[in-house]
């Protein structure tokens, strides 16, 4: 007997009188075996089939799911995320470069002041790496990098810099270095009058640390001013007392400053006439010709004795008469300069001492000045007061003299300053 059609599947319904799950109003297609259908679905999630694409329609007119589709979404995002946190990490680092560029280029509060001096010669990549040693900037490498992103002009000066400090910033120390170095500063020396040779050397290598004592004897020595007499190496009268401003960068040389002070006595000399000594003083001291050097030993007694100005041309005068007389000069501080002490009092021992500076017992002027006279008593000793006189003391407390030409009166006034305490 011929099979008879099952009455369920010609309704269309399953045995349990339900329609099939996958219905459709035409013709479909045989149920996929339970085999197929576990095969065709990945972890729930739709068909893995590559066979089939998105949008498909079968001939039921069903759309089928493209797996595939679903996958890449997954994957792209994975992607996007991995890229974000890439650029993340970027702007990160960026940032914080940025900021420690920024710490370098401009640390923040200045400190204290430093001296700062480019040596000759110095590159840009020099200059950079003392700075940085100084603790001015706190990198070289940045600052030179600051000067090319700047486009500074790098060809800075030699010399010393004021107003540079610890911790400037970099636009500071280029606006510092753009105005140039500080004019050259100059030591102020004091050289005062009536100070022998030797103190005056003393006082040099004093002022000046960085003089060798062997170059300044060199110098001493071996300048010779025009009015020296030949073959003389002495320079006592020829350092003239000033005040001076030494360029820093002459501190160490001692024959630029000898020659300094040897050139300010050849201005002074000028002015004053005293190349002119002989003629200005023409019989002054009798039949005695002064020279011009005769003339400046006579100003460094001047200097030795005058204190108030008015008594200087004085003094002179006393030395000239006294010369023109054949007289000992008696002046103590010739005996002062020969033993080479100053003290306020001397024994009878020193008065006596045999040297031909020592005018109590010796004629005439002494071989050479005493100290270095100022301008005025070399004025005082090329312009003598006119007068008589032969002998002076020292009359008041403020230093002034009496004069007179007789021995008598002279003693007179000794007595009268001792009994008030002049002396």
């Amino acid at each position: 007997m011929p099979d008879q059609p099952d009455p369920f599947e010609i309704l269309g319904l399953e045995p349990d009188g339900h329609p099939p799950a996958h219905s459709s109003p035409g013709p479909r297609s045989p149920a996929p075996s339970s085999t197929a259908v576990d095969e065709g679905y990945d972890d729930g999630a739709g068909y893995d089939d590559p066979s089939v694409e998105a949008g498909d329609w079968d001939d039921d007119g069903g759309e089928y799911v493209h797996l595939s589709a679903g996958a890449g979404r997954g994957g792209g995002r994975r992607w996007g995320l991995v890229l974000l946190g890439f650029l993340v990490v970027i702007v990160l680092l960026v940032g914080v470069a940025a900021v420690w560029v920024k710490g370098q280029v401009d640390p923040g509060s200045p400190g204290e002041e430093v001296s700062f001096v480019v040596p000759t010669g110095s590159t840009t990549s020099d200059i950079a790496t003392m700075l940085a040693d100084k603790r001015i900037i706190t990198n070289a490498t940045v600052f030179e990098w600051y000067l090319k992103v700047k486009r500074e002009d790098p060809q800075f000066q030699a010399g010393e810099y004021e107003g540079m400090r610890v911790n400037s910033s970099m636009g500071d120390v280029v606006d510092i270095l753009k105005a140039g170095p500080a004019p050259p500063r100059d030591v102020t020396f004091l050289v005062r009058e009536g100070l022998w040779e030797s103190e005056t050397r003393q006082l040099i290598l004093d002022t000046f640390p960085g003089i060798d004592p062997a170059a300044l004897d060199a110098a001493l020595t071996g300048t010779h001013p025009a009015l020296q007499p030949q073959g003389s190496t002495d320079l006592e009268g020829f350092l003239f007392p000033a005040t001076y401003e030494v360029p820093e960068a002459q501190t160490s040389d001692a024959q630029a400053l000898v020659n300094q002070m040897v050139a300010a006595f050849d201005a002074v000399s000028s002015q004053t006439g005293l190349p002119d000594a002989t003629a200005k003083l023409q019989g002054v001291a009798g039949s005695r010709q002064i020279t011009p050097y005769q003339a400046l030993i006579v100003a460094s007694l001047v200097e030795a004795e005058a204190k108030v100005p008015e008594d200087r041309p004085k003094i002179a005068r006393v030395i000239y008469n006294r010369l023109k007389e054949g007289m000992t000069l008696g002046i103590d501080a010739t005996v002062l300069y020969a033993i080479g002490e100053r003290t306020d009092s001397l024994t009878q021992s020193q008065l006596a001492t045999d040297s031909p500076y020592n005018t109590r017992v010796k004629a005439g002027l002494p071989p050479t000045p005493i100290n270095s006279p100022g301008r005025a008593s070399i004025d005082a000793a090329l312009n003598p007061a006119e007068g008589d006189w032969l002998y002076y003391v020292l009359t008041d407390t403020d230093g002034r003299h009496y004069f007179t030409d007789s021995y008598s009166d002279f003693q007179r006034a000794v007595n009268d300053a001792q009994d008030r305490g002049v002396f």
